[in-house]
């Protein structure tokens, strides 16, 4: 499970690279090209004891046309023990205006926790909604709404909620 963990993380910086790679290669318009994003997020139990911790990551990404992109992402939870959220994600954008634009998005993850005894591998669903405010040509704020579940485990009230917020770049 461990090697399927580091295949798909080398799977993830090598599809980003490429992004970036291809971005400079093709001819730039508003709707197309790479953005790479920090952002910070907080966590909770979408049901049951309410428990909230806060993350920060990094997402990368390549938008193919007016409508749709594909991105990639990596945040680590701040807890005690190693726990890490890897996420690849398609994404539709339902509203396209000149100051922000609307989304949602969804796919596949992977759940990587660590205590140094013990490790856990796991994979998992996302699917969120969210916008990208524009503060000028490159730049954009972007909050989100994620909800993330187990793949073993596929009951819609007992996953988790992600609230994030991010400040992100277009090349």
């Amino acid at each position: 499970m461990t090697r399927r963990i580091h295949r798909l993380s080398m799977t993830f910086a090598a599809a980003l690279f490429s992004l970036v790679a291809a971005s400079s290669a093709l001819a730039q318009s508003e709707e197309r090209g790479a953005t790479l994003e920090l952002f910070g997020s907080r966590i909770q139990q979408i049901e049951g004891p309410k428990f909230h911790n806060e993350s920060y990551g990094l997402r990368g990404g390549f938008r193919f046309s007016e409508t749709w992109a594909l991105e990639a992402s990596v945040s680590r939870l701040d807890e005690d023990v190693d726990v890490w959220f890897g996420d690849l994600s398609a994404k539709a954008y339902v509203v396209d205006t000149s100051h922000f634009d609307l989304y949602a998005l969804g796919g596949p993850g992977v759940n990587r926790i660590s205590d140094g005894d013990f490790d856990e591998d796991e994979t998992t669903v996302h699917f969120g909604i969210g916008a990208e405010i524009h503060l000028g040509q490159q730049a954009y704020l972007r909050p989100e709404v994620r909800g993330r579940w187990l793949t073993d485990d596929l009951e819609f009230d007992r996953g988790l909620a992600d609230y994030s917020l991010g400040i992100g770049w277009r090349f």
